[in-house]
């Protein structure tokens, strides 16, 4: 008895002083903390640089919380403001800062060990660090003490935080190195990676050629129509295609939609334009952005920042309110280059790599990675003029393509794509967007942008809206590269980039507003080549109706179209999927019952939450789109595996070879298929039996199931969800039921595969909607919390707010979070 009274007492003092450690990681918001003025900071220095500039204050800075944790940051320069902005961010977000940081440098493995090396090696291949280091030097001296005042903020955060960092450090036994100016700018890179789909793209198409014939390629891909597949299949392995797909880290896949839309003051309830967007990211616990308000006499800034930028990324300034899409341009292409001898002759390991104007050495670097708890890895990255040798970090260094071909060249494979570009300027016009007093700065702000391909809705005080897609566009000698194109070729070649003017424009339109859903910006066949496909068409298409078919708007209708769940999509397509005949349905109540359900004009296409038709359609499209191509795509179809209307609609109605299953001796037809994959989808999710493989029941089932109770957006801390500790993945995961799918407004993405496949996990991960009128009662919400910490009262709290549709004012007038002051050394306070 007492050895188990002891051991009781033990662990009662072991959680008790877990307790009290993860309680003093909680930041201070309320006090004062001590910034000596001007350059008298404590030197700072990195473990492998120089000391970094460590700028104090100009003044003293309030950090004001409202109720949710939402910081108001007044100071007497933009400068002392950044310092502000970094200290809060570290307060808040440090560890989802660190990681950002040590993705972007392919530095990760030093903390989390050989699981994450494959991140690490794909990264330190693309050097986005020496890249960050250029476009720092390349910003104007005022930009560049700006993130000098937050990287300083941020270390002082750190240095005068009295008890233990946030509990990931714990963990890990880790203290994070000082923060640079430099790993501020490694965030825009990174995000032009996600932001930029068209590369992996090109991998999907090859990883078919194996597989599938022309008449099935060009079905799925129309554009392919006048494309030398024979020469593609030549030129590249399909199974390495696969193969370097798999390899690729999720954490680095695309991930990128999202909704912008500006409507101007002849439409306004209050005469002043409209503004409302919502960035659509994959979901995750914190979700990516964080909400905060600068105000200083050289102007206030409200909206989504992003923790490691010492910018306002989404919101509004004094003049301007903007929000960002992105436009699914063509920007990104994969290069199959020829190892070659100083003589130009084949040779997969060869040192030289062949060109159009002849062989020419790769250029190349060597990389260390270290290890926790192993040993560091050695990384020879080879580039040439289109960039980084991309295939040896996914399938490995020097003949791993030749494998699969006969002839042994070792073709390898580079990334060529602005996102890599040193002379980046995308930070500057982040910066000059803020300031913006004009749809004419606006534009000319714009004119920095790089990367990635983005298009920016905007409203202005003085009532003018427009859209803008700025970004380098690049020029190609022979068009579009929708394969893995041949680097040697000269045709193939980038030529420069499209001049800003002619990147698609529309300020002040007559019909009174502005929009883009990831949608057609250009006519077909344009003289500057955007995209073959636009995925958010479906979108656009309720927008437009929505805007077009009610005035005038107020904020509030703003809001409500943000959370519209009805499916242009589902509209258009399931009249085709219903048309088959009523005798393939008549001997099974089951199928009868849902195919009544889905045909009743009272569902309106809605897949709000509570409603059962849209987890009856869901499962449908599941069942459908695998019957109608996994036979045919065989071990590829997991790369593949998406919803696309369009597509299926072709299968169906004109392409109906699709119809067929390939592994059967039969012929099926389109109407045969459509009528198997119901009566399976009615037994995915609601058990009726209805498949032809028993007796049907008695009676048709009970369809009592909601699409809300399967479709639920669910948020993952990156962090502790990888942890194997029981019930800690489940007490750091947020999750509520939600409406939508990938064609509505308010967008719920899911995927065809796995246990899951109907979770929501990839939305808006926040929204925003700005009254010009009135800006400062602008509406915000996240669909989490501030927080990052798992214990904190603002890890969560937005979350009810997010799901119901709800928006929070972030005018600085709320301070029952409390106000802390960072007061220099010498100087009082400064006041409101």
């Amino acid at each position: 008895m007492r050895i188990l009274a002891l051991i009781l007492a033990v662990l009662f003092a072991l959680l008790f002083a877990l307790w009290v450690a993860l309680s003093s990681s909680m930041p201070l918001t309320s006090g004062a903390v001590a910034v000596p003025v001007g350059g008298a900071l404590p030197a700072v220095t990195p473990a492998d640089g120089p000391p970094l500039p460590a700028p104090g204050l100009e003044g003293g800075v309030t950090i004001t919380r409202d109720r949710y944790g939402i910081p108001t940051i007044r100071a007497i320069s933009a400068r002392d403001a950044a310092f502000g902005l970094g200290f809060v961010h570290a307060q808040d977000r440090l560890w989802q800062m660190e990681s950002m940081r040590r993705l972007g440098q392919g530095r990760l493995a030093e903390l989390l060990g050989a699981p994450v090396l494959p991140l690490d090696r794909f990264t330190r291949a693309l050097g986005l660090v020496p890249l960050a280091e250029a476009a720092f030097q390349r910003l104007p001296a005022a930009t560049r003490a700006r993130f000098e005042a937050y990287a300083a903020g941020v270390n002082h955060a750190v240095r005068t935080h009295t008890g233990a960092l946030p509990p990931e450090f714990l963990v890990l036994l880790h203290r994070p190195e000082p923060w640079r100016p430099v790993d501020s700018l490694l965030w825009g890179r990174l995000m032009g990676l996600w932001l930029s789909a068209d590369w992996t793209e090109e991998l999907v198409r090859a990883a078919m050629l194996d597989v599938l014939d022309a008449r099935h390629l060009r079905s799925l891909w129309p554009a392919l129509a006048d494309t030398d597949l024979d020469a593609a299949r030549a030129l590249f392995s399909a199974p390495q295609a696969r193969a370097a797909l798999d390899a690729l880290p999720a954490a680095l896949a695309p991930t990128l939609a999202s909704n912008a839309w500006a409507v101007g003051g002849a439409l306004g309830a209050t005469g002043g334009p409209l503004l409302a967007g919502d960035p659509h990211l994959g979901f995750q616990a914190p979700i990516q952005w964080y909400l905060a308000r600068l105000e200083t006499p050289e102007g206030s800034w409200t909206g989504a920042t992003t923790p490691g930028v010492p910018l306002v990324i989404i919101g509004h300034g004094d003049h301007v309110a903007w929000s960002f899409t992105t436009t699914h341009a063509d920007t990104a292409d994969l290069f199959v280059e020829q190892p070659v001898n100083a003589r130009g002759e084949a040779d997969p390991g060869g040192d030289h790599v062949l060109t159009p104007q002849g062989p020419r050495p790769f250029k190349t670097r060597t990389e260390i990675l270290k290890v926790r708890f192993g040993d560091p890895e050695t990384l020879v990255v080879r580039e040439t003029e289109h960039g980084p040798v991309v295939s040896d970090v996914l399938l490995g260094r020097l003949g791993t393509l030749a494998r699969e071909r006969s002839d042994r060249t070792g073709r390898v494979l580079t990334l060529a794509t602005p996102v890599l570009a040193a002379d980046d300027d995308t930070a500057l016009a982040l910066d000059r967007l803020g300031r913006a007093r004009s749809a004419a700065e606006v534009l000319e702000a714009l004119h920095d942008f790089g990367a990635p391909s983005q298009t920016l809705v905007f409203a202005t005080r003085d009532g003018a809206i427009g859209r803008v897609s700025p970004g380098r566009i690049p020029l190609r000698a022979q068009g579009p590269a929708r394969l893995p194109t041949p680097g040697w070729e000269e045709a193939h070649q980038w030529t420069g980039y499209a001049p800003f003017e002619a990147l698609p424009q529309a300020l002040d339109p007559p019909e009174g507003f502005v929009f883009n859903t990831n949608s057609r910006l250009v006519p077909r066949d344009p003289a500057l080549f955007l995209a073959d496909e636009w995925p958010g068409e479906a979108r656009a298409a309720r927008l437009e109706r929505l805007l077009a078919h009610k005035a005038p708007h107020a904020a509030a209708d703003m809001t409500t179209l943000q959370m519209d769940t009805v499916s242009v999509a589902a509209a258009r397509l399931l009249p085709i999927l219903l048309d088959f005949p009523e005798a393939m349905r008549a001997s099974d109540p089951a199928l009868a019952r849902a195919w009544a359900l889905l045909a009743d004009p009272g569902w309106q296409f809605d897949m709000a939450a509570p409603r059962p038709e849209p987890l009856v359609w869901a499962a449908w499209l599941q069942a459908l789109v695998k019957a109608l191509y996994a036979d045919e795509m065989g071990p590829a179809w997991p790369l593949w595996a998406r919803v696309d209307p369009p597509g299926i609609a072709r299968a169906l109605t004109r392409d109906t070879f699709w119809c067929d299953d390939v592994a059967t001796p039969e012929t099926e037809t389109c109407d045969a298929l459509k009528a198997r994959t119901l009566a399976q989808a009615v037994q995915t999710v609601f058990g009726a039996t209805g498949d032809g493989a028993a007796p049907p029941p008695p009676a048709p089932p009970a369809f009592n199931r909601a699409w809300g109770s399967e479709h639920r957006a669910r948020f993952k801390n990156p962090f502790w969800s990888q942890i194997p500790v029981p019930g800690l993945d489940a007490l750091t995961t947020l999750e509520v039921p939600t409406g939508g799918d990938d064609f509505t407004l308010s967008r719920g993405s899911w995927t065809l595969e796995g246990p899951d496949a109907f979770t929501h996990h990839h939305g808006a991960g926040m929204r925003l909607v700005v009254d010009l009128a009135t800006p400062d009662e602008a509406g915000f919400i996240l669909a989490t919390g501030q927080s990052g910490h798992p214990l904190s009262p603002h890890y969560a709290d937005m979350l009810p707010l997010w799901q119901a549709g709800r928006l929070i004012a972030v005018n600085g007038k709320d301070a029952s979070g409390g106000t802390l002051v960072l007061a220099p050394t010498g100087l009082a306070p400064p006041g409101r």
